[in-house]
């Protein structure tokens, strides 16, 4: 009758430690599926931030066209854009959807009264694209890891 007993009590411990091993692999896959899941929300985000970003240039871009033709041929900052009614308001602030504009105009280099305008997009406080435009050409260029110039490769959507 021991060895019955025994018997028992070795199959007992091998499904429970069955049980405890489908457990811990059933928690192991969930936590990887939660953890895949997280990351691909948190790239969907990125890439909604980064076209908000591109779409912000364009608006930037046909803004700028549309005061140097009623400016006598000048480009605004973002607040003149904005104050003129050439911009939309919310890229006053030069922040939209953790994108940081920064906006310079003035003088072409190495010309006589040619204005010039350049504005980046850069990513704030977290990784992503940078991207850039300027008055010299309709293309914008992007960097992946430094704030982006006109020597820069022409953004692909």
């Amino acid at each position: 009758m021991n060895s019955k007993v025994a018997c028992m009590t070795t199959r007992r411990r091998a499904t429970i430690s069955s049980a405890r091993l489908a457990l811990l692999l059933a928690a192991f896959i969930g936590f990887s599926a939660c953890q895949t899941y997280t990351t691909g929300l948190k790239q969907d985000v990125a890439r909604a931030n980064e076209l908000a970003a591109i779409a912000a240039l364009h608006a930037i871009a046909l803004s700028q066209q549309t005061y140097s033709v009623s400016n006598g041929g000048k480009y605004g900052t973002l607040q003149q854009l904005v104050e003129g009614g050439f911009l939309d308001p919310s890229i006053s602030n030069s922040e939209k959807k953790d994108y940081v504009f920064t906006m310079a105009v003035g003088q072409k280099a190495g010309s006589v009264g040619e204005e010039f305008y350049s504005c980046n997009a850069d990513p704030k406080d977290k990784p992503g694209r940078h991207f850039y435009i300027d008055s010299t050409s309709r293309e914008m260029h992007v960097n992946a890891t430094q704030p982006a110039t006109s020597s820069d490769p022409t953004y692909q959507p």
